[in-house]
């Protein structure tokens, strides 16, 4: 009998022994539920944005799409970052995010250091003028962009162009001699730029005009009251629609303009959605 119940007693000890064995094993190999969720998101790697030309109306607005969308952004302009005056409240919060960099577009160091590292780059260059003053800083300074971008092996670029940039356009036929000559044609010759050099990584906007609240001087300019009702006459009355849009030049710009905020996310949503390259009309960013 004594001996029948000391061997009971061993058996409990070892099934003792060997449940609080697999109890620790089970313990350590099933973390907890918040546990999970702190490897998790350490393990997310941000993407690395450039953007050029950040601190403008529609570049600001690319800033804060991205950094609604989880990029790290930086971004390259000749003042750095934008004064409060030149900015609007709303977005203040991303635009305190960014890295900002001080430095010439037309300096190769300059585009060489701030594209280190970086998965992608969007060029939101453009400025009015004289021809030749259009011609190099809506269409030089972005194939100098893309061409330090190609060597730097930058996977992605995207760049904003204007509607009037398209097979048969009005605005490509203009004479050198003629207003927006040179913002065409250089927009043109950037695409072309970009095209050749990221055939399966480029995102293209053509937006017509960009409307939105836009700081100028200390004041914000309401451009959604002018741009809104025009977009709105100009592709959403059925036949009347359609005789503004037969107009040439008139016509493309009316159905063509699209809210800042728009141009911004069909950007961002693009450059992580698509793995060949897109071209994004106004009808397309209005629906991204």
């Amino acid at each position: 009998f004594c001996s029948t119940q000391t061997t009971n007693s061993i058996l409990h000890r070892h099934r003792c022994s060997i449940q609080a064995i697999l109890a620790t094993c089970l313990s350590l190999s099933t973390p907890s539920h918040s546990s999970n969720k702190t490897t998790m998101a350490s393990n997310i790697i941000k993407k690395r944005l450039l953007i050029l030309g950040g601190n403008g109306y529609v570049g600001q607005n690319m800033c804060h799409a991205a950094i609604q969308n989880n990029f790290t952004v930086l971004s390259l302009n000749r003042s750095g970052a934008p004064s409060a005056a030149s900015s609007t409240k709303h977005l203040s919060p991303s635009l305190s995010q960014v890295e900002w960099i001080s430095g010439d577009i037309f300096d190769q160091s300059a585009r060489e250091d701030a594209m280190s590292g970086v998965d992608a780059v969007v060029s939101c260059i453009g400025a009015f003028g004289s021809n030749d003053f259009m011609q190099r800083i809506c269409g030089d300074a972005t194939i100098e962009a893309i061409r330090t971008a190609k060597e730097k092996g930058v996977t992605k670029f995207g760049f904003v162009s204007s509607a009037q940039v398209y097979e048969g356009s009005v605005g490509l036929k203009l004479p050198p001699s003629a207003p927006m000559h040179g913002y065409f044609q250089g927009k043109l010759r950037a695409e072309q730029e970009l095209l050749q050099s990221y055939p399966e990584g480029h995102v293209i906007v053509r937006p017509g005009f960009i409307y939105g609240p836009r700081p100028v001087g200390g004041r914000v300019l309401p451009l959604q009251y002018v741009g809104g009702p025009i977009s709105f006459v100009g592709t959403q009355m059925g036949p009347i629609s359609s005789l503004i849009q037969a107009i040439p030049f008139v016509g493309k710009e009316c159905s063509s303009m699209v809210p800042v905020e728009s141009v911004g996310r069909a950007m961002i949503n693009s450059l992580e959605g698509s793995d060949k390259g897109v071209i994004l009309d106004a009808e397309a960013i209005r629906a991204r």
